[in-house]
């Protein structure tokens, strides 16, 4: 059997969370005739002051062929708000006269995977559908990234795949960080080196994370160095077992991530010159 490069597969690591959502929205029809493209403005209300929440493009086309009162429609939402924006909801369905339901067969951004039912409902001699809209998402884990801390300068380096799990972080300082190295699962399941940036330092700290060992958070500082730029003077992680370090001299402005406790590392990138000027992180949602 050929190599397929182009795709992978493997067993569910982890159960996914499902979220329940429910909109209450008002769509204003915007197309009309035997077959027409939509564009409709979705808004939270019904005043002349209610926001604008989304948009729903998609197409419509007569399928009664008696008597050409039910159309087939697909449309696909996209929201605009600063909530949700970016996330949609694609829909399919017969349109009526007076009111319906449409399938929620699938969406994007926050929306991913959605499943559910749609009831819209259309007052005599108006052109607004008052629209109710009731699914379930699947929430896969993520990963983001997070900083940078410290100083403008260094090359950018990161990480050549996408990691998912942090398995031992080398840091070698002086008064200084001075050096940056670890390894990682990606999320391919391959087991990855990065690093090291930038310099060997006076001393190296190895720590090798047991299988099962989280980090949670690094913490640091960072200072102005020998009136010439700002790098990373100290960095401490922080795992759901123990804190290691601080490696480096402890002063300057400190600084730490991730903030929420459900978060935890996975991976590190840098700025780095003669020294690590910068840190960022990858951090994974679960």
């Amino acid at each position: 059997m050929a190599d397929l490069t182009y795709f992978r597969s493997r067993p569910l690591r982890k159960h996914a969370e499902s979220t329940e959502l429910n909109f209450h929205l008002y769509m204003r029809q915007q197309a009309e005739g035997a077959a027409e493209a939509n564009d409709c403005a979705i808004y939270d209300g019904l005043s002349s002051d209610a926001n604008l929440v989304a948009r729903a493009q998609g197409l419509h086309s007569r399928c009664d062929v008696k008597q050409a009162q039910s159309s087939l429609v697909t449309v696909n939402i996209e929201f605009v708000d600063e909530r949700f924006k970016g996330s949609t909801l694609t829909m399919v369905g017969n349109h009526r006269t007076h009111k319906g339901e449409w399938a929620v067969m699938g969406g994007t951004g926050e929306f991913g995977l959605a499943q559910g039912v749609a009831t819209w409902e259309k007052p005599e001699g108006g052109n607004i559908r008052v629209l109710r809209i009731h699914c379930v998402t699947l929430n896969f884990p993520k990963t983001t990234k997070v900083g940078m801390f410290g100083g403008p300068l260094g090359f950018y380096q990161d990480t050549p795949t996408v990691p998912e799990r942090l398995v031992s972080v080398t840091i070698q300082c002086d008064d200084v960080v001075t050096s940056i190295a670890f390894s990682y699962i990606d999320e391919d399941g391959q087991l990855k080196n990065a690093g090291s940036w930038r310099f060997d330092g006076a001393n190296s700290h190895t720590i090798q994370f047991a299988p099962t060992e989280t980090v949670k958070k690094i913490e640091g500082t960072f200072d102005m160095f020998e009136e010439v730029t700002t790098i990373i003077t100290s960095l401490s992680i922080i795992t759901d077992v123990q804190t290691y370090g601080p490696f480096g001299q402890v002063i300057g402005t400190a600084f730490g991530a991730p903030e929420k406790e459900t978060d935890r590392v996975v991976g590190i990138y840098v700025r780095a010159g003669h020294y690590v000027d910068a840190i960022g992180l990858h951090v994974r949602s679960d």
